[in-house]
């Protein structure tokens, strides 16, 4: 019988970048408002698993300029990509090993990520380049999650898939998908009626496994 495939989120779920990413949006921020902006990992886990445009509005004041908004925006997404490439976050434990066994028992491996075009790159060097088949991001549709699911699987050609993530905002992206969502509950958030949950990410194959995937 045919796997389902896994689409996996990004941050909170394969690596942690908090700390890289608050020193990338800090650095573009003082370009802007001045050598007294800052933000810590606290401020980055508060807005991971929101989309781009939710994060910078939460994060930069209002400058009361809708161009120099964008531009502000641009500039800290940019920073950071250019960061990461230098400064990768860490992926959590087992992760390279998990995926490969995951791989060689038949699933298909994608990631679905809220975040800008290059982010997701950033990570990948982290881990063999044959274990991901695909990975969309909040840039190529410039929606919520749950469409972000459905474009990559219907690019994909997957009829069946489950999401992993560690957010609420995952939780629910995912069932509006109609998808099943196993929670990462070691990540940066809870869920409310996960179909599992994983303590540590090399607990996802024999989950699987229980679950009758």
């Amino acid at each position: 019988m045919k796997k389902p495939a896994l689409i996996f989120d990004l941050d909170g779920t394969l690596w942690d970048s908090a700390a890289e990413v608050a020193e990338a949006w800090s650095e573009a921020g003082r370009r802007y408002l001045g050598s007294s902006f800052s933000l810590n990992k606290g401020d980055v886990y508060r807005e991971m698993g929101k989309t781009m445009d939710q994060i910078v509005a939460d994060l930069i004041p209002d400058q009361g300029d809708a161009e120099l908004m964008k531009r502000i925006s641009s500039d800290l997404f940019k920073t950071e990509n250019e960061y990461l490439e230098k400064h990768p976050g860490k992926a959590f434990p087992d992760v390279v090993k998990t995926l490969r066994l995951l791989k060689e028992k038949g699933y298909r491996l994608y990631i679905v990520s809220n975040c800008q075009a290059g982010y997701i790159e950033t990570f990948l060097p982290l881990v063999p380049n044959d274990l991901f088949s695909d990975h969309m991001c909040w840039s190529d549709t410039e929606s919520d999650k749950h469409v972000t699911i459905l474009k990559q699987m219907e690019r994909a050609k997957e009829k069946e898939a489950i999401y992993i993530g560690d957010t609420q905002g995952d939780e629910k992206e995912t069932h509006l998908a109609g998808l099943p969502f196993i929670h990462a509950a070691y990540g940066f958030g809870k869920a409310t009626k996960p179909e599992g949950i994983i303590n540590s990410f090399s607990e996802l194959p024999s989950l699987l496994e229980k679950l009758g995937y």
